[in-house]
């Protein structure tokens, strides 16, 4: 389904939405209302765009799971997520809506409701951080407890029991672990989480490399889809990995989904040296992109979701932001860098404006330079390079 549509979808229909619903229920409370605390005994978390910010929530997901042992944990989200979280053994049930096409994800939301409203959920979460469809979602199958943002402007807080206040000041990971502190959990510490790999993905990456090489390097060049925007330019990313080739010795890896098989190629036929890398665009699913970022030793990226995995595994980061800001959504892990000029158009995709930018000439990410880049990768590899020299 179209992504710019599915937010008008959202932003005007729903908002509609939301303050009919709340009207009714204002009503209903006031004929009547419902009286002392529950009983968590089943709860569902709710975050359906952005893998990336579910790799943000597995820590937060943890935290829920050990606050509520006993409780039967549900987990919503779209179909293409599903497998980075199969076997979470802080999830007892993940449902999914295809958002593949309009009909098809009308059909699995319904039947996704009707399932949940059975299920008698005692506690709803919502980590959507603009979408509305959640929390009509979390109304409609008559959570009595609801927990979520509040946004300005959005009209959404009006269907939760509970509301945190939405803030740019903060890492989106400390915003996440806001909604489950109001919803119990004691903890205030934020620590990232890998995503579980096994052995046959790392099989499954060898093969396609023929081998681990010596010195390797993941390079993404892609940014999702939303927004193309957020890319650094093809040829930087080029220059770069030529000049990282010479100087350093590595195999620069470059990554994508099967839509940026294109781009990485675009990047590829800029380059001096296209024959001493490797090209696993289009070919690697989330468990395998996690395996073979584990033996990196440092990932360049646009600001997208393999930033938060390789954070999560302790790899250093080297980060392209400009339309949106860092402070949201910048790397955790030790010794990364998120480039970021700040210019007074910046941000411009943000939690508040759905993250939506008609900019046509992003300068704020074009004017990162490959030469500051280069000078940051360099004293990265130096590092690792001496590591390994005194483990030897």
């Amino acid at each position: 389904m179209n992504l710019q549509l599915a937010k008008y979808l959202d932003r005007y229909l729903g908002i509609f939405l939301c303050y009919l619903l709340a009207a009714l229920h204002l009503f209903r409370e006031m004929i009547s209302p419902h009286d002392g605390p529950i009983r968590v005994r089943r709860i569902l978390m709710v975050k359906f765009w952005g893998f990336g910010n579910l790799v943000l929530l597995l820590p937060v997901f943890h935290l829920i799971r050990l606050r509520f042992p006993n409780a039967r944990i549900h987990l919503l989200t779209l179909a293409r997520n599903r497998k980075i979280l199969i076997g979470n053994p802080d999830i007892d049930r993940i449902w999914t809506v295809d958002d593949s096409g309009g009909t098809r994800l009308l059909f699995s939301m319904l039947k996704a409701m009707t399932g949940l409203r059975r299920a008698r959920i005692d506690l709803f979460l919502d980590f959507e951080q603009f979408a509305r469809t959640s929390a009509l979602f979390g109304f409609l199958i008559a959570a009595p407890q609801r927990v979520g943002l509040k946004t300005p402007k959005q009209g959404r807080s009006l269907l939760y029991t509970a509301q945190v206040r939405y803030t740019e000041e903060q890492h989106m990971s400390l915003t996440y672990l806001d909604i489950a502190r109001a919803a119990g959990v004691r903890s205030t510490t934020y620590q990232p989480l890998p995503v579980p790999f096994g052995d046959a993905d790392v099989r499954r990456v060898i093969d396609l490399l023929d081998g681990w090489p010596r010195r390797m390097i993941a390079i993404h060049v892609g940014s999702g889809d939303n927004f193309v925007g957020r890319r650094w330019p093809a040829e930087n990313f080029a220059s770069l990995a030529d000049l990282l080739i010479e100087g350093h010795g590595v195999v620069p890896v470059f990554t994508g989904t099967r839509a940026e098989v294109g781009l990485v190629r675009e990047v590829l036929s800029r380059m001096r040296f296209p024959d001493r890398t490797r090209d696993l665009s289009g070919r690697l699913g989330l468990t395998e992109l996690s395996a073979l970022l584990s033996r990196s030793e440092l990932l360049l990226s646009n600001d997208t979701g393999p930033v938060h995995m390789a954070s999560g595994l302790g790899r250093p980061v080297l980060g392209f932001y400009g339309p949106n800001t860092p402070v949201l959504y910048g790397p955790l892990s030790i010794g990364s860098v998120a480039f970021y000029k700040g210019l007074p158009c910046s941000p411009c995709i943000t939690n508040i404006n759905y993250k939506t930018s008609f900019c046509r000439y992003p300068v704020c990410i074009r004017n990162i330079t490959v030469e500051e880049v280069y000078d940051r990768a360099a004293v990265l590899l130096g590092a690792v390079r001496e590591s390994a020299g005194d483990t030897a």
